[in-house]
């Protein structure tokens, strides 16, 4: 089987996702705003929406729609499990948001962090995966945050910058797995090393990772683990690794007086919604299916094993993104790359031999016009999803630039789409 996806294969996976080519007004457009939601796959809005008809009742009963609904959330927290490689289903959480999972993690922390801790990250980092941290710097709940360096040229994190942050009153690092502004990739794997030899917890931000590549937990040998089901073509909602070590030493608050590691009140406080779980198990099963060949996908056909498809079909999706990324670079037939246009500054790794460092997210600016216009001639004109502004990253403050503007390709994006971004991308760089 080929390790990527051709033409033919993404045709049907584009059959799979029912605004791929319009909107709800009708209107063409190619969207490629994925880094602040993907569009939604319709056999998960389906299970989403079966869900809250069918299994509407409150769990914990014994009528047969009571039971239902646990058994939904139950094979969400098995569909997760396979997602992440996580050991157990136990080690899974949900909550509204990354973002509140996030900050329920840091208070749950409050029993190893102290006024003469420090937390250790880098301006690589969506705000939610700092701000908890600049709070408690703020009232004394630990002594310093501490940020790594990026590069100026590439926007990498600085490995050995930030190794020489970490001490032993380091309790915790917290880190992105991969940028959601710049696109670059951070080596987990070193960085757990560093963690490992100085006895802290490891935080991992998978929001902008999780459906760009295979987020293996037990590689990455990280405690926490975030990714958000929007952004991996699901609904509103987010899930949580805990590894069993960070398990034994958290002190989370909740509602449910009877409450023990290994159970969902433990951290999720409230009543689930069952339609996101629903939801994750559809995504996770389609992901495994990526797996297949085009035949056996057609037919909807199930691999045997969902975990190891899931790996497999991931690691497929990997190497398209790597030859969306090259196209996007490089260029594509007659359309000059993004990395060699005139008029554009562009952030994060832009050297094509270092495409396993990166994924499918370019952030830029125009020398010629701002961002704001820039935005609307892409839609208006186009008819392009790039949106400017602020996206919640330090390397805003790190670059001292507020505004850029952001594109994310996933793998239901062609290489036909990548063309008329240049394209596009190429006239208003005219102007």
């Amino acid at each position: 089987m080929p390790k990527s996806f051709d033409a033919t294969y993404i045709k049907e996976i584009r059959k799979g996702f029912p605004r791929i080519n319009r909107d709800f007004d009708g209107r063409k457009r190619i969207f490629i705003d994925n880094g602040a939601g993907s569009l939604v796959l319709g056999k998960a809005a389906k299970s989403e929406m079966k869900s809250r008809i069918d299994y509407s009742a409150n769990t914990d009963a014994v009528y047969s729609e009571s039971k239902a609904n646990e058994n939904v959330i139950m094979e969400g927290r098995r569909a997760v499990t396979d997602l992440l490689n996580a050991p157990e289903t136990w080690n899974i959480y949900q909550g509204e948001s990354a973002s509140d999972l996030f900050f329920k993690v840091s208070y749950a922390l409050r029993g190893i962090l102290d006024r003469d801790s420090n937390v250790v990250s880098s301006y690589a980092e969506h705000f939610a995966n700092v701000s908890p941290y600049i709070e408690m710097k703020k009232n004394n709940g630990i002594s310093e945050l501490r940020l790594a360096r990026i590069g100026r040229e590439d926007g990498a994190v600085d490995l050995e910058h930030l190794k020489s942050l970490v001490d032993k009153r380091t309790k915790l690092i917290a880190i992105t797995a991969e940028s959601n502004l710049l696109g670059n990739k951070v080596n987990i794997g070193e960085i757990s090393k560093i963690a490992e030899e100085n006895e802290s917890l490891l935080m991992v931000d998978g929001v902008h990772f999780a459906p760009q590549a295979h987020s293996n937990v037990r590689e990455m040998g990280c405690d926490f683990f975030v990714f958000s089901a929007y952004k991996m073509f699901g609904p509103r909602g987010s899930f949580l690794f805990i590894s069993d070590r960070a398990l034994d030493v958290i002190r989370p608050f909740h509602v449910d007086r009877d409450a023990r590691p290994g159970t969902g009140s433990y951290i999720e406080t409230g009543t689930r919604d069952q339609g996101i779980f629903a939801a994750i198990t559809t995504v996770a099963n389609y992901i495994s299916r990526l797996s297949l060949d085009l035949k056996d996908f057609k037919a909807n056909e199930a691999p045997r094993d969902r975990r190891t498809g899931i790996r497999k079909g991931m690691k497929r999706v990997e190497e398209y993104h790597r030859e969306l990324s090259k196209a996007i670079l490089e260029g594509i037939e007659n359309e000059e790359g993004l990395g060699s246009q005139k008029n554009i500054v562009l952030y994060g790794i832009s050297d094509s031999s270092r495409l396993g460092e990166r994924g499918t997210t370019f952030s830029y600016n125009f020398k010629n016009l701002n961002d704001k216009k820039a935005e609307s001639i892409y839609w208006k004109k186009f008819g392009l999803t790039v949106v400017g502004g602020s996206h919640w990253n330090l390397a805003h403050d790190f670059y001292s630039n507020p505004s850029l503007l952001r594109v994310t390709f996933l793998h239901y994006n062609s290489m036909d789409e990548v063309k008329k971004f240049l394209g596009a991308t190429r006239w208003i760089s005219r102007q």
